[in-house]
């Protein structure tokens, strides 16, 4: 390879571009082997050390990964749901306006007495009744998410098989009642995946999770959902802060 005398850009980050364009023109692909360390070495004129760099700069933002006596491959496209303070989005909104595809498999719809916690952020009576639901959200294929819900009875007993095969709690929460999801108030926490969860998920006991816990609000205020999400380690939130320019 016969680098422009003018190009000061430094090796290892040559060696980074490479591989990003081949990933990004779809020449590499999902699983793909990259080029070994001395094939890089021999292209770019440079060492093994460098290019080693580079290649873990690459693992570090999630682009590839290196297997211990397998070798360096294109790593599976990590799914994002940024968060967005202006705006409500669910999570479904946020993948699918990226391209991918979701499914889900139901994993029970249960009609159940509230728990004392469920019923203080529903609003519940003490001796209220809910709907738990447990379900996975399979993106591409793969399963990304798993969700629990606690949905109120009065809305639980109207929700379909068919609606929870098919839809987000979003969708059916606006389509077949009416409630426009306005507000989420929630946290996000790490985990990690005990075995029945890591089998539910495909992933190794002891893996690590990020864990969303949340209540959906009506525009009045009015509680609609609770529950948590688990999503798998390849699963990430972007997130930008900017300072005012007043400030």
């Amino acid at each position: 390879m016969t680098v422009p005398p003018t190009d000061f850009t430094p090796i290892y980050a040559r060696v980074q571009r490479f591989i990003r364009d081949e990933i990004a023109s779809g020449r590499l692909k999902e699983g793909d082997r990259v080029p070994s360390e001395p094939a890089l070495a021999e292209r770019f004129g440079t060492t093994r050390a460098t290019v080693a760099r580079a290649l873990q700069e690459l693992v570090y933002e999630g682009s590839i990964v290196r297997r211990s006596g397998s070798g360096t491959f294109v790593a599976p496209r990590s799914i994002s749901a940024p968060i967005d303070l202006t705006r409500v989005r669910s999570f479904e909104e946020q993948v699918t306006s990226l391209g991918a595809r979701i499914d889900y498999e139901l994993l029970g719809f249960d009609h159940r007495a509230a728990t004392g916690d469920e019923a203080h952020k529903l609003h519940l009576d003490p001796d209220g009744r809910v709907y738990a639901l447990d379900r996975l959200r399979i993106v591409d294929g793969k399963r990304i998410s798993l969700e629990h819900r606690i949905i109120p009875e009065e809305l639980g007993r109207r929700i379909t098989l068919e609606m929870l095969r098919t839809q987000s709690i979003h969708q059916i929460l606006d389509e077949a009642f009416g409630l426009r999801v306005w507000r989420v108030e929630g946290r996000i926490r790490a985990g990690v995946a005990r075995e029945e969860m890591a089998r539910t998920l495909g992933i190794e006991a002891g893996s690590a999770l990020i864990i969303r816990d949340y209540v959906l609000y009506s525009i009045d205020r009015r509680p609609l959902v609770s529950g948590e999400s688990f999503y798998r380690d390849d699963f990430h939130i972007d997130y930008v802060v900017q300072q005012s320019e007043t400030d």
